[in-house]
């Protein structure tokens, strides 16, 4: 039985590298803000990276310049350098000295708040590092129930899934593909991430039919913006859930998100 496939009551709700909307994307702070929000088994997207000495880290970009106070490639710093950096001040001075998390210490924080994360493998060809390093962790900690795995490299996918088969998978979606379910069988995927704009094209009935859960993505703002022009995408992605065709909703918004689970429910 696929473990992410929900009904309309036990939906899945999330936040966009954890509550991005309202705090630094990626960080600890993002973490227990997006559980305020959503509570017990909210899922935090979110980006795995590896230091130069080894330490697997949340970190979306191959750069630190954009969300820290420092420069440089991730993966040409040890964490010691990564660690001294404030991951918070360029969101807000409220989160001034928050830091680049190592995953280990997000992974006891889900334990402690009951949370998930949907962790993106962002790098293709370190395969043997990261996967042994990943598997040393989950078997660690005991937190395969903690983790799901998603990328947009199918063929990583796969291996992950080989090396580490109690984490359910989940394949990322850009653009529309011809035959989402049988790419995902390929890959032995349990859920494909959709991304809200093609949403409505009908490829999440064709998953369902093929066992395979049927995620996705609302960026902050969309709403907001169209609705300046009398399009209502919260109304429509209302009737989706009703229709039970989504089995989890991620937003940068968690708060958004919370909200229109609980009116399809109503």
């Amino acid at each position: 039985m696929n473990p992410l496939r929900m009904t309309i009551e036990n939906m899945r709700i999330g936040g966009h590298r954890g509550h991005s909307a309202g705090a630094p994307e990626n960080t600890l702070a993002a973490f227990r803000k997006a559980f305020e929000f959503g509570g017990h088994l909210t899922t935090c997207e979110t980006d795995l990276s590896i230091t130069s000495d080894g330490e697997l880290v949340l970190m979306h970009d191959k750069t630190v310049d954009r969300t820290t106070n420092g420069h440089g490639i991730v993966q040409n710093m040890t964490y010691s350098e990564l660690s001294k950096l404030d991951a918070g001040s360029w969101f807000s001075e409220e989160f001034g000295g928050e830091r680049v998390p190592l995953l280990k210490d997000a992974l006891q924080l889900a334990r402690e708040l009951g949370i998930i994360y949907q962790l993106e493998l962002k790098i293709y060809d370190r395969n043997d590092v990261i996967f042994l390093k990943l598997r040393a962790l989950i078997d660690e900690l005991g937190c395969a129930d903690l983790l799901q795995f998603s990328s947009f490299d199918y063929v990583q996918l796969k291996a992950v899934k080989k090396a580490i088969p109690e984490v359910p998978t989940v394949g990322l979606m850009h653009s529309r593909l011809i035959d989402p379910a049988a790419i995902a069988r390929q890959a032995n995927l349990d859920a494909m991430n959709i991304e809200v704009y093609h949403f409505a094209s009908g490829e999440a009935h064709q998953l369902h039919d093929e066992g395979i859960a049927a995620f996705c993505y609302l960026p902050a703002g969309y709403h907001e913006k169209l609705m300046k022009y009398g399009v209502d995408v919260e109304t429509q992605v209302l009737q989706w859930v009703r229709e039970g065709q989504l089995d989890q909703l991620l937003g940068d918004d968690v708060a958004q998100v919370a909200r229109l689970k609980e009116a399809a429910n109503d």
